[in-house]
């Protein structure tokens, strides 16, 4: 039996919630769990948490893995090692497949060590980093688990996590969250899985090609540190992210249909989380508070995205000659600084026609490589304190926020690195926010730009979530079905089950 909206005042034990849940339901020492957790601020005198509870007389089902008799193809191929591609992997080998899975970066251990070496001497490997390598973009990226999609492999994820070292509170928390300190150990629990099921993970190796015959791809190509090598396959799994340009590019070579799709860029904002407490939750409770703000006073949508509370902005870029931002919390969230992007919607229209269907990378790296170049090169960031960039003057000095990007900053005016649209919609969706926030762009500081909010390009499936002109290719996650580390991993989730159907005896 499901009980919903139970509510406990702040400093009362969440131990007491099973005793209310028997004494609702009559059901005495049964099997209790909690389903979801959340806060109620809106009395901010009264703040309560609020819980969905389970209690039933008989243990709770765990996640069906559907195990049945299959005709095992030959060599399965996935391609990106990110949430997609981890948990496709993960349910075919348990499944007995046995994949061979390629990650163009390193595994998790040595592109921890990359990236330390790119904040520290600025030495980008344009192969592994924060966008590329074991685990996908969100390792180091707070390794946020909410999602706008309530998917059936939902349960499936959040379990397998947890299976893995995830805390157990993510399976009922709002707003779920990893920690980009706790979620590398978790990705190498999943790998270690896989290899000892019988699967192969090689890192360091880049799809460069693929060999397509009567509408199906044959073979692949892929270069790694021994060199070219081509390799058969009976079905590939597409997981490469939002980020892969040069995966895209050879892609749309070999004649795989694709279209333009819409995106969003903008800033990293950043504030004190003391500050965005207060205003949340009117007085200092002892927890950390977050937002999500959207506002449609502008001609174009713009929102917050990607939410890190106590955390910092992390220099992302993937090309070298271009600066990227993102945002990372560790698991206890206890930096300084809140920060997000704020981001307006692009339009594949906007993106021009410099290449057809692939314009939008074109206009996504000029912005990237103008950063560079204003920030003066060495990956500094330009930076503006949000109330200059409110008025469009140029900063020349910090207020009480101080950014918190790795390499440093350079002051610049977000109207030389982004758009004139975009910045004017943006401080009319700032100034809404302002309303919704007290003080949210008033005292702050916004690193540019955050140009990695999706990818502006998706590879079309069809019913049978294959490529609409190549069969066996199943394109899934970020490169144009999911917006994050879950819907990316249900997605991949998907495409694996639909691949065993396919194979079922």
């Amino acid at each position: 039996m499901k009980i919903n909206d139970l509510k406990l005042p702040l400093n009362k034990d969440e131990s007491d919630l099973k005793k209310i849940a028997e004494k609702k339901t009559g059901i005495k020492n049964g099997y209790f769990r909690i389903l979801k957790k959340s806060l109620d601020a809106r009395n901010k005198s009264d703040i309560k948490k609020v819980f969905s509870v389970e209690i039933s007389e008989s243990p709770f089902p765990l996640p069906d893995e559907n195990i049945k008799e299959y005709n095992y193809p030959e060599r399965i191929l996935i391609v990106g090692f990110g949430p997609a591609g981890m948990f496709a992997g993960l349910r075919l080998a348990r499944a007995g497949f046995k994949p061979l899975i390629i990650e163009r970066g390193e595994r998790v251990e040595d592109r921890k060590k990359t990236n330390d070496a790119f904040f520290k001497f600025q030495t980008l490997n344009p192969e592994s980093n924060i966008q590329f390598g074991e685990g996908g973009a969100g390792t180091f990226s707070d390794g946020k688990l909410n999602t706008g999609v309530n998917g059936k492999y939902s349960e499936y994820v959040l379990s397998e996590f947890v299976k893995h070292g995830a805390p157990e509170e993510i399976k009922y928390i709002y707003k779920p969250h990893i920690g980009s300190d706790i979620l590398p150990s978790v990705v190498k629990s999943i790998r270690e899985e896989i290899i000892s099921l019988g699967g192969e993970i090689r890192f360091n190796s880049l799809l460069t090609g693929v060999n397509i015959k009567d509408g199906k791809v044959v073979s692949v190509t892929v270069r790694s540190n021994n060199g070219n090598e081509e390799i058969a396959v009976d079905d590939v799994i597409l997981a490469i992210g939002h980020s892969s340009r040069d995966t895209y590019e050879a892609l749309y070579k070999a004649g795989i249909y694709m279209e333009k799709k819409d995106c969003a860029i903008g800033f990293r904002v950043e504030h004190l989380q003391c500050d965005i407490n207060l205003a949340q939750f009117g007085k200092d409770i002892g927890l950390t508070a977050d937002y999500k703000l959207t506002s449609n006073k502008a001609d174009r949508g713009v929102f917050s995205f990607c939410m890190c509370p106590g955390g910092t902005v992390v220099p992302a870029a993937s090309e070298e000659g271009g600066v990227v931002t993102n945002g990372m919390s560790e698991y206890k969230r206890d930096k300084e600084n809140a920060n997000s992007a704020i981001v307006c919607q692009i339009r594949s229209s906007d993106y021009g026609d410099s290449r057809g269907v692939l314009s939008g990378i074109d206009f996504l790296r000029n912005i990237e490589k103008k950063a560079f170049m204003i920030g003066g090169g060495n990956y500094l960031a330009p930076c503006q304190n949000i109330t200059d960039f409110m008025t469009d003057n140029l900063s020349n000095k910090f207020g009480k926020v101080k950014p918190s990007y790795f390499i440093g900053t350079k002051f610049a005016r977000a109207e030389d690195v982004l758009p004139k649209f975009v910045c004017d919609n943006i401080r009319v969706g700032l100034a809404d926010m302002n309303n919704k926030i007290k003080g949210f762009a008033e005292s702050g500081v916004l690193t540019m730009p955050e140009t990695r909010t999706s990818s502006p390009v998706r590879i079309v499936r069809d019913e049978n979530l294959s490529a609409v002109n190549v069969s066996n290719l199943y394109p899934s996650g970020e490169v144009g079905y999911a917006g994050g580390i879950m819907s990316s991993a249900m997605d991949g989730v998907k495409i694996a089950e639909k691949i065993k159907d396919k194979y079922q005896k």
